[in-house]
């Protein structure tokens, strides 16, 4: 059962002019941007050249590259067969962007490849070990734009009008939200250039969004690729047309892009996302909607507010000392105020409420119930 490591292993001796680029090829990079490569790619404006896989490989301080302890193994791995294919080894790296501020809880990473095809890979991070990203994350469900989908649209204008040839924009996790808003909202010049826009397992728009002119100008250029047991994917995810993939592992482990299965060179493909994960999904999306974008922002303001009290800036912070990090929070939601904790049990019945509809539909839906397995529901059909 093979992943995008031993796909690299077995079918990157083809450059991109003999097999031409792929989802499988999407997928490789956008799990390469969550690479830490600070002084080992140029940033945007710096004026130096960029760079290949092989003379990152030379960097001084290569072992740092791997710091996000989620994946460092595997990003080793990855780096390695991307380093000795000949699909990416003559690949240029440049205009590496890496920002987060604590203050404004944003997170917000890119990095350009320019492909042995003249076509040109920008490719956003998601949400990476820092608990101001996953606080951002919680603040796109309320709040559009927050900070890092306003710098992605910068981030591709200045790249895009630096470079020429076609472009392909992509991410996953966030960074899949990321490259479709950048490319609803960059310049018109800018947009007529993308060919592609890849979201990766990414959280979707507002249904207004979904119905918006910006979004009707791409729409037909999204590429959509989830788990099939997808959770992140599946949240404020509002459109039909989206690929589902096996993946080895379970539930929300599906998320990390090294357990989708790549079998005889492409994803191995399902017929849809599971039903209890989809049901899962409609809970989640209706309570977002039936919640005002000041509700939300008030909860999720709260919940890190707690989550702040245990001092941890990043999850390896928090994992480290958790048994501490812990008696912290408790310690501060005892003493949260009346008003938060009144607020918090409102959205609390809320999801409640959420999910009490979301079974009377599908209850309706069935009209009365039908023998069907977990694994055979295809209520949609998949494009």
């Amino acid at each position: 059962m093979g992943n995008i490591i031993s796909y690299l292993e077995e079918y990157g001796e083809y450059t991109l002019r003999e097999r031409p680029f792929s989802d499988e090829d999407a997928l490789v990079l956008a799990q390469f941007s969550y690479l830490k490569l600070e002084g080992a790619v140029p940033y945007p404006g710096e004026g130096r050249p960029g760079v290949t896989i092989g003379e990152i490989s030379r960097c001084k301080r290569k072992e740092e590259i791997f710091a996000d302890t989620r994946f460092a193994e595997q990003n080793s791995a990855l780096f390695e067969a991307m380093r000795r294919s000949r699909r990416f080894q003559t690949m240029v790296i440049n205009d590496y962007e890496n920002q987060v501020d604590t203050v404004s809880a944003s997170q917000f990473s890119a990095v350009t490849c320019f492909l042995e095809d003249d076509s040109v890979y920008i490719a956003y991070r998601g949400t990476d070990e820092t608990l101001a990203g996953w606080k951002e994350d919680f603040r796109m469900a309320c709040r559009m734009p927050v900070k890092s989908q306003e710098l992605s649209v910068d981030y591709l204008n200045r790249v895009a009008s630096a470079c020429r040839g076609a472009l392909v924009v992509g991410g996953h996790s966030k960074g899949g939200n990321l490259a479709v808003y950048a490319s609803m909202f960059c310049e018109e010049a800018v947009r007529e250039r993308i060919r592609r826009i890849y979201n990766l397992d990414g959280p979707g728009f507002l249904t207004q969004v979904h119905d918006s002119e910006a979004y009707r100008r791409v729409e037909n250029r999204i590429r959509k690729i989830v788990p099939h047991s997808s959770v992140v994917g599946m949240m404020l995810e509002d459109s039909e047309v989206y690929e589902v993939v096996e993946s080895s592992r379970f539930g929300v482990l599906q998320h990390d892009p090294f357990t989708w299965v790549i079998r005889e060179g492409r994803f191995a493909t399902a017929a849809d996302v599971y039903r209890g994960r989809r049901a899962a999904a409609e809970v989640i999306n209706r309570w977002i909607q039936s919640l005002t974008e000041d509700e939300l922002e008030h909860i999720t303001d709260s919940l890190f507010a707690i989550v702040g009290a245990s001092e941890a800036e990043t999850l390896l912070d928090f994992s480290g000392n958790w048994k501490c990090a812990v008696r912290r929070m408790a310690s501060a939601l005892h003493d949260t105020g009346q008003e938060t904790k009144r607020e918090l049990w409102k959205a609390g019945r809320a999801l409640c409420r959420a999910a009490r509809e979301a079974l009377g539909s599908k209850d309706r839906a069935a009209g009365g119930g039908s023998d069907v397995s977990e694994r055979g529901q295809d209520e949609k059909k998949m494009v």
